[in-house]
């Protein structure tokens, strides 16, 4: 192991935020329909201004356990998301559909002309074919694996924020429960960007390897 610091700071950050228990989410399509559905009745009734939303017996309360990879903390919250007046509401969900207007793909292609990089650069610093490229550029709503997702996010040199907003895209989130998961938030949080170095930690800590 060339660099022992390394692997002993990332040691402690596995450490730190591993969690041995599955927590990592992938919306499937049974709760997108239910997500689409429910934007939908919320944009036909916005227009009400005194709609009253804690008596619509189909609007619910959600109260789940969010992970949380910070730039100041890496830590699990608890989230309760109440949607207590209409402001607030039309506001959150305003904020929702732009999410989940841009795909994964679209999102992906944005972001590497944002950079000023060529496909072929993103692609090759990702460790992507280019067949596989081409996939995610033809198809606006090509799902990729989180793998996929991970090496663009080291490969663009994104923020934690700006991969945990990639990741979502693709209906996936940073997990307390995966080494590898924590290993790139590691190195992403301290803007470490290079692929050969993290490929090093990642098989030093038995998992797999970007290629």
């Amino acid at each position: 192991m060339q660099n022992q610091r390394l692997y002993e700071s990332v040691g402690e950050y596995i450490d730190k935020y591993y969690v041995d228990k599955p927590e990592d989410i992938r919306s499937d399509d049974k709760e997108i329909k239910s997500i689409f559905d429910r934007i939908s009745k919320f944009r036909k009734k916005k227009t009400g201004a005194q709609y009253d939303f804690e008596k619509d017996e189909d609007i619910e309360l959600y109260d789940c356990e969010e992970v949380s990879f910070d730039d100041a903390d890496m830590r699990k919250t608890k989230v309760t998301v109440a949607m207590s007046s209409t402001l607030a509401a039309n506001r959150n969900i305003e904020s929702l559909m732009g999410q989940m207007e841009e795909t994964f793909s679209q999102r992906l292609l944005r972001l590497i002309d944002e950079r000023g990089m060529t496909d072929s650069e993103a692609y090759n610093k990702a460790y992507i074919d280019r067949r596989h490229f081409s996939k995610i550029r033809k198809d606006v709503n090509y799902t990729p694996n989180k793998k996929t997702v991970l090496a663009f996010a080291i490969a663009l040199e994104l923020s934690i924020d700006e991969a945990k907003d990639l990741l979502n895209s693709a209906g996936f989130a940073l997990s307390r429960s995966s080494k590898t998961d924590i290993i790139v938030a590691y190195f992403l949080q301290n803007k470490i960007y290079d692929m050969f170095e993290i490929n090093e930690i990642l098989d030093a800590y038995g998992q797999p390897i970007f290629e």
